[in-house]
């Protein structure tokens, strides 16, 4: 079973994201910023991760350049409803496979997700 770790502060979003995922049979674990979920990482491996940008303590930007500078490979898709120039500019430096704007067509949200973890996904 694949294991994605979700980091998003939105309670709404999240228990959406968690509950797609869930239902289509992939363990998602939660954390609500950058900092929390750095936590979870050093416990745990994960398949895919989904992170937001804007987030309190460690936000997306920071918690990937993060992860990335100790060696955590890990597919990145980037979940925002700031996708700002630099942003994205920044993301896609630090290796996310994708940048999506919320709010963003679920079903396609999902075949990505899918093909990520299928090791089908192209640029």
């Amino acid at each position: 079973m694949s294991k994605i770790l979700l980091v998003e502060d939105d309670k709404y979003s999240a228990d959406g994201i968690i509950d797609l995922f869930t239902s289509e049979g992939y363990e998602v674990d939660h954390a609500l910023n950058g900092k929390s979920a750095f936590e979870l990482l050093k416990d745990n491996q994960y398949n895919l991760i989904i992170t937001d940008i804007m987030m309190p303590e460690l936000d997306g930007i920071k918690f990937l350049h993060r992860i990335r500078s100790i060696g955590i490979d890990t597919p990145v898709i980037v979940i925002t409803a700031y996708d700002t120039t630099e942003n994205i500019m920044a993301v896609y430096d630090l290796g996310a496979v994708e940048i999506l704007e919320k709010p963003f067509d679920i079903d396609d949200f999902l075949k990505l997700v899918q093909d990520l973890l299928k090791g089908e996904w192209k640029e």
